[in-house]
């Protein structure tokens, strides 16, 4: 077995660069065995990863990512094979240009994280989560929290942007597009067209204490944090923005602000997708 132990801020950006080759992490096991402080240091994130990385419950704190360009987090790419467990995050990931599929530790899930908490801010546009910014079919994200503030202009969640696979046992108390700041229109975007669509490109639209958009399964989720704007904002949820997949056992205990189709669990139901359990 391929066993790698991290201990030093320096150990750790050596395993980011390596992370380049995607062969490298193939059937690694990564163990942190101590916090790791990433204040002040110039870090793009862990470009794509196949193994193991357990964090032992230690902390990667001071993570800071600003850079030009979507798919940011701790980790830019999980993968179907690889296993992020006990880890705790805190910093905050708000990148400059395009700005999609952002999320405190991956900006694209299609393996299991578990037993993993995000702490600071998420802030994007398209595709933004606490925690992944899309989590994939393959997709498993269990017994995790994220705290602090998220802002995203469509697909936003404190979980994830998006849902396509399961999230069960999550807890989301990050207060999510709350302030005016955020919700700010600059009046160059203000068209005729804008102003008369009932759904305008330059509100917001899909938000959700857990998920975004949810085409997969959310089960056993709490939303413990305040959610939109008056008067702003479309297919905004206590658990989902727009849903249309499978929700259990998931409760709401925040306010839910918006200008149309807003819901203490749901905002808009879209009954379009059928689950066989063959």
């Amino acid at each position: 077995e391929n066993t790698l132990t991290i201990s030093t801020t320096e150990e750790f950006l050596t395993f980011a660069e390596n992370c380049r080759l995607d062969s490298f992490s193939k059937d690694l096991t990564v163990c942190l065995d101590a916090d790791i402080d990433l204040t002040g240091v110039d870090f793009e994130g862990i470009p794509i990863f196949y193994g193991t990385f357990d964090g032992k419950r230690h902390r990667i704190k001071g993570l800071s990512i600003t850079d030009d360009g979507s798919v940011k987090g701790l980790f830019r790419y999980v993968e179907e094979s690889a296993t992020v467990k006990n880890l705790i995050i805190e910093g905050k990931i708000n990148p400059d240009g395009s700005r999609s599929m952002i999320g405190g530790l991956a900006g694209s899930n299609k393996g299991t994280i578990k037993n993993c908490a995000f702490s600071g801010n998420v802030t994007g546009a398209d595709s933004i989560g606490g925690l992944v910014g899309i989590n994939d079919l393959s997709g498993l994200i269990e017994n995790c929290q994220v705290y602090g503030t998220i802002h995203g202009d469509h697909f936003v969640g404190g979980i994830a942007g998006e849902n396509f696979g399961v999230m069960r046992n999550c807890s989301n108390l990050t207060k999510i597009n709350t302030t005016v700041e955020e919700n700010s229109v600059d009046i160059s975007d203000i068209t005729l067209d804008s102003m008369t669509s009932s759904e305008s490109a330059v509100t917001a639209t899909d938000i959700g204490g857990i998920a975004g958009s949810n085409k997969g399964v959310l089960r056993s989720c709490e939303n413990h944090g305040n959610i939109g704007y008056p008067h702003i904002g479309y297919n905004i949820g206590g658990i989902a923005g727009s849903q249309a997949g499978y929700i259990a056992d998931c409760p709401n205990y925040s306010k839910v602000l918006g200008r149309k189709e807003a819901g203490g669990i749901v905002g808009q139901m879209e009954p379009c997708t059928t689950l066989d359990y063959d």
